[in-house]
């Protein structure tokens, strides 16, 4: 009977602190500057976006679970021997958001798996083999930002892969140094968002 009463008084708990949580959904996009770490490759621009849910559970924490794509890689140095570096992920995160007390400020932090496309059943790129890119990448993502009363906002993250990128007999480039050392995501994201509040 005590274990009942335990049970039922956390559940009541749990459903009134989720029931005052503030929830709403958004969007994001901006510009990538991704690389390859132990490559001889050149900073790539390219581009992201992405949904999210953003679950406010006090005025200083929201979790933020966010689904999108996004373009990385690498700018090959010489254009005229091979193609640039292009990957193309579906990214998935859990964004922990940590607020500055009566302000929109914020720190954000949060690990997320990011899927190969052309790898994937959908094969969007290549659809006869794929590529030698991993078909999963786990990633860790940092940042800060500010978000605005009209649910604008801007956010600066790093997001680190830490998944060797290339499988298999990946050897495009005439170097050792992709057969000795492991390549992993770097990426710097910059860009808007907009919540939808309710």
């Amino acid at each position: 009977m005590k274990n009942i009463l335990v049970i039922l008084v956390a559940f009541g708990i749990f459903t009134s602190s989720y029931s005052q949580t503030k929830k709403s959904f958004g969007i994001r996009g901006g510009i990538n500057l991704s690389n390859l770490s132990n490559a001889d490759l050149d900073q790539k621009t390219s581009g992201y976006f992405s949904v999210f849910g953003h679950f406010k559970f006090s005025d200083l924490y929201a979790l933020q679970p966010e689904i999108g794509y996004s373009n990385q890689g690498g700018s090959v140095k010489n254009t005229s021997a091979i193609d640039d570096i292009e990957i193309y992920y579906i990214s998935f995160s859990a964004i922990n958001k940590f607020f500055v007390k009566d302000s929109g400020f914020h720190f954000l932090i949060g690990p997320g798996l990011d899927f190969d496309v052309d790898d994937t059943i959908i094969g969007l790129s290549n659809n006869n083999e794929g590529n030698d890119i991993t078909f999963i990448d786990v990633t860790f993502n940092v940042g800060i930002g500010i978000e605005f009363k009209n649910g604008l906002g801007i956010e600066a993250r790093y997001k680190q892969g830490l998944v060797d990128v290339f499988s298999g007999s990946w050897h495009n480039f005439d170097s050792e140094l992709y057969e000795n050392e492991i390549q992993h995501n770097t990426v710097f994201q910059l860009g808007l968002f907009y919540k939808f509040n309710f």
